[in-house]
């Protein structure tokens, strides 16, 4: 299906790193624009001068284009607008769509006391006359917008029709007094100018909608078609946040996780392809998606499914791949190892490992014998003594292994614990803490083939040394 002329945005706001919600709200924007043949744009809202940084827009732009989210250009700033935003103020002034507001904090905070609790219309009637005065006297104004009774009826595309009657609204700002413009004021200017037809965004948007659409009216600009994604939530049902253990972008790219599995994983937090299909690459997302199979509740983030669909896209990546990612961020990896042993690391922790550190960090044993042993792992299988006596029995029947093949060595292993009347986990898990330094791992079988008998037998006679105290 194509279609030129839908138009969608990611407008992230650089006053911190792009977080997981911004991600999947960026993702979405651009597999609807890539399955309709259409336009991504990015727009940095960047009009907060203050908590604005340029080292967040720079976050931003390299965490996008790691993902493969790349939008089509211009790149949009709205601090290089402010004059569009300021000469649109003057035309909603001239209508008298919008006016001139002299009440301070304290006027306002005395009307919430008296229980107005939206703003009750103080300046909304002021003759020519009394605004003069109070501009000759210098006094600050904000712009508010003239809420008109009636009702704003719109379509969401996720959430159906939504009518918004306009006494729940009271006349919003548009300008601050400091002469900076609002959201909801920038946004429809912005989203108007950049021909945007679809705004896809966040539900916490909801309640800004029908303050856009009224602007929109106002300006006498043709609104656009608005869809509101389900908020991700934390474990506790909550919106999610740092404390879910939902880290920024960056921290993904650093712990090695591959971008598409990221994309994936997003692509499935309030969406579904409609059958029972869940690993999927970028293309398939593309030629999938549907606003329409969008989901109304919120999506919980659940690290364990990321894990695992991260995971699945490991496995599917060549061993050859996985080799050249892995030196790309730690150059030194295997360093002085020939390849065929590095690939033959690779094959067999392919199954266990989510991220390109995960790699790195359960090869390690593979190229250093353990420093330390893993204090839960020795409290269960190398309690006393009698362990020791057990290993170094076993060692001796070691040496009757004709050749050091993982079928020779598991049948050893086998035969050895059949002699002492023993279950084979009795055997394996020592071993496998003398070598490794941990009771978790690949079969102890292939690891022993790679790591070869003479560091086997070492590291055995280490551990025999040292534990079980």
């Amino acid at each position: 299906m194509s279609n030129l002329s839908v138009k969608v945005r990611f407008a992230p706001s650089p006053t911190g790193e792009l977080h997981i919600g911004g991600v999947r709200t960026a993702l979405f924007n651009w597999l609807f624009a890539k399955n309709q043949g259409g336009k991504f744009y990015l727009r940095i809202e960047d009009t907060d001068a203050e908590r604005s940084k340029e080292k967040y827009i720079d976050q931003i732009l390299e965490s996008l284009e790691w993902l493969g989210l790349h939008w089509d250009q211009p790149l949009f700033y709205q601090s290089q607008r402010l004059d569009d935003y300021k000469s649109r103020s003057k035309d909603l002034l001239n209508t008298g769509r919008v006016y001139r507001c002299f009440c301070t904090k304290d006027d306002l905070q005395s009307a919430r006391d008296a229980g107005h609790y939206i703003y009750p219309g103080t300046c909304r009637n002021l003759t020519d006359d009394a605004i003069k005065v109070r501009l000759n006297q210098g006094q600050n104004f904000t712009f508010r917008f003239r809420v008109l009774e009636g009702e704003t009826i719109y379509k969401d595309l996720i959430y159906g029709q939504i009518h918004v009657d306009h006494k729940e609204l009271d006349d919003f700002i548009v300008v601050r007094s400091d002469g900076s413009p609002t959201y909801n004021y920038v946004n429809v200017i912005d989203d108007h100018d950049m021909g945007i037809t679809h705004v896809i965004r966040g539900e916490d948007h909801v309640s800004n909608t029908p303050k856009q659409i009224l602007i929109y009216k106002a300006l006498g600009y043709d609104e656009p078609t608005f869809a509101h994604l389900p908020m991700i939530l934390g474990h506790d049902k909550k919106r999610l946040s740092k404390r879910h253990g939902a880290p920024g972008v960056q921290n993904f790219r650093d712990e090695g996780y591959l971008p598409e599995s990221l994309i994936n994983y997003l692509a499935l937090l309030g969406w579904n392809p409609g059958t029972e299909e869940e690993i999927l690459s970028p293309n398939e997302l593309i030629e999938k998606f549907d606003l329409a199979q969008v989901q109304k509740k919120g999506a919980v983030w659940d690290e364990k499914k990321l894990h695992w669909v991260s995971g699945q896209h490991v496995m599917n990546k060549s061993t050859g791949f996985l080799l050249d990612a892995i030196r790309e961020i730690h150059p030194d990896w295997g360093k002085g190892s020939d390849i065929s042993f590095l690939i033959s690391i690779l094959e067999l922790l392919k199954v266990r490992a989510k991220s390109l550190t995960e790699f790195i960090r359960q090869s390690e044993y593979f190229f250093y014998a353990p420093k330390e042993y893993d204090r839960a792992g020795l409290k269960k299988w190398w309690k006393n003594e009698s362990v020791n006596e057990r290993i170094t029995a076993f060692l001796e029947h070691m040496d009757k292994v004709p050749n050091w093949r993982k079928e020779d060595l598991e049948t050893s292993f086998k035969s050895f614990a059949e002699s002492i009347e023993m279950g084979l986990g009795k055997i394996i898990m020592p071993v496998r803490m003398a070598v490794c330094g941990s009771p978790n791992g690949p079969s102890i079988f292939d690891i022993l083939e790679l790591l070869g008998r003479d560091t086997t037998i070492g590291r055995i006679e280490t551990a025999l040394e040292k534990l079980p105290n």
